[in-house]
């Protein structure tokens, strides 16, 4: 009996320390693959919204080039009106002539004709050729902004500038990040090429000093940092190109600890329990226990590798079915995390133009304002690319993309940046608010010249329809747009309106 007793001691000493190794070991490799994990989440977040970013200026960019290189617009305080407000994302433009004296601009209630800049570092520096993009300055009226400067190049010689202001206390950014959730705490931070904050979920930050910004050193990288209050968190971060911005990702590190600290409460509880019935059905239950632990092992080592896998149900103990339940709990949430921060964007990577998620999510916010009647009008307008596919099998895919690009350009120099999307491969969408049928078939015709010029050995056919003249309903007026395309598509490089071709 006592030797009974010695063999069941030594015996639940020896399954104690076992267990309580492999605790430590699961808490290592737990600590190890989640900040592995959550590092590499923020860093491709980071990744993809300094993308998203340098898109959004390099719009700004092209629909202020295309005012630098039209002297009509530079010169009549009429046209350029009407030009900025398709520009949504510009809060002042202003045409400088040589000197930096100010010759024209919209946007502004102040009286700034002749109004010199010439001493503004984005002047000087687009005097000399150059697009820049400067720091964050303080304005005249207190208001933090950002200043894009456009060299006005005629004959070879530049002739002026114009400038482009954005004010960061606007809703551009703020509707570009806001709505990004990182988890309880997370949030993306935008700073200049100085370390000042450009973009921050607290407005109050914006202007201020990023305190971890000479941490955050080369193209992109990741660590756990100390933020302002003195916290760690896991920082992910992408030099944004061409402007010396850095994007950072940041989750707090409690959140991931508070779930570690419920993983090993329940797992130390349920071990206990088990180590009572593994000592007392012997040697047999003391496997069947362990197993379940050694695929937690095995599990967390998947997870450091950046494979999510669950562990599949068996016949273990309850208490261990439980411990299973936890961990592939935690795994979901990671997916669901890891998939949230997968969909950053709604643009279409190759040509920057919104992508068919932002086109059904538009039509869907649009769909309410057409059946309470509080929108007056409603456009559509599909195209496709005509001779695509021949293009493709002759000249290959660089030339193909090479076009969609192009005809990217020329729908957003036409209509505003927001309302031109891609549907799908050489198809696009133009959705026009508050619009007259005369207006909708001028813009299509123009599409179609400038494509027919631009566009090398492809041209485009378009159909478009009208709410209300053509329906009522958001599904409809779709419907009859690609009807009327189909009609279009039938003798090509042509324009065709449902409410015409019935």
């Amino acid at each position: 009996m006592r030797f009974l007793h010695k063999c069941t001691l030594l015996f639940g000493t020896l399954i104690i320390i076992s267990s309580c190794i492999q605790f430590i070991v699961f808490d290592r490799f737990f600590l190890a693959a989640t900040d592995s994990l959550l590092l590499t989440i923020n860093e491709k977040a980071a990744n993809n919204s300094s993308s998203q970013l340098l898109t959004y200026f390099k719009k700004i960019e092209n629909s202020l080039r295309v005012i630098a290189s039209d002297p009509r617009i530079r010169k009549n305080q009429e046209l350029l009106n009407e030009i900025a407000t398709i520009i949504p994302e510009v809060d002042v433009i202003a045409i400088l002539d040589k000197q930096g004296d100010i010759s024209l601009a919209s946007g502004t209630t102040r009286n700034v004709s002749g109004l010199n800049l010439s001493q503004r570092y984005y002047f000087q520096q687009a005097i000399q050729g150059k697009t820049y993009i400067s720091d964050v300055y303080t304005s005249p009226s207190g208001r933090k902004v950002i200043s894009i400067a456009i060299p006005i190049i005629e004959s070879g010689n530049i002739e002026g500038v114009v400038v482009g202001v954005v004010q960061l206390h606007g809703d551009i950014l703020a509707s570009m990040f806001d709505n990004k959730s990182f988890g309880r705490g997370g949030y993306i931070a935008i700073s200049d090429r100085q370390g000042n904050i450009v973009y921050h979920p607290n407005k109050e930050r914006i202007g201020k000093k990023n305190v971890i910004f000479d941490k955050l050193q080369g193209v992109t990288g990741s660590g756990i940092m100390k933020d302002l209050s003195g916290f760690d968190r896991y920082i992910g971060f992408s030099k944004v190109s061409e402007l010396d911005w850095i994007v950072s990702v940041n989750t707090p590190t409690t959140e991931i600890m508070q779930t570690r600290n419920m993983i090993i409460y329940e797992i130390l509880t349920i071990s206990l329990l088990a180590i009572l019935v593994i000592v007392a059905f012997g040697t047999y239950t003391v496997r069947q226990y362990t197993k379940p632990i050694d695929k937690l092992i095995e599990a967390f080592n998947s997870v450091k590798k950046g494979e999510y896998k669950q562990i599949a149900s068996y016949n273990y103990a309850t208490e261990f079915d439980e411990m299973i339940q936890v961990y592939n709990n935690t795994i979901i949430k990671l997916e669901e995390v890891h998939a949230t921060l997968e969909g950053v964007a709604d643009f279409d990577g190759l040509t920057g133009a919104y992508n068919r998620r932002a086109f059904d999510n538009m039509l869907g916010a649009l769909t309410s304002e057409v059946e309470s009647h509080s929108l007056e009008t409603l456009g559509i307008m599909l195209l496709d690319i005509d001779n695509f596919k021949w293009l493709n099998d002759t000249y290959g895919h660089l030339a193909g993309d090479d076009i969609l690009k192009k005809l990217t350009v020329i729908l957003q120099s036409i209509v505003a940046d927001q309302s031109v999307f891609r549907f799908g491969g050489d198809e696009f969408a133009i959705i026009l608010r508050n619009i007259s049928y005369e207006t909708l078939m001028s813009f299509a015709e123009e599409i179609r010249l400038e494509s027919e010029k631009a566009l090398s050995g492809c041209t485009v056919s378009i159909g478009i329809a009208i709410c209300p003249e053509d329906t009522d309903s958001i599904e409809k007026l779709l419907d009859f747009a690609d009807k009327a395309l189909y009609i279009s598509k039938e003798t090509k490089n042509k324009v065709a309106a449902y409410g015409i071709s019935k």
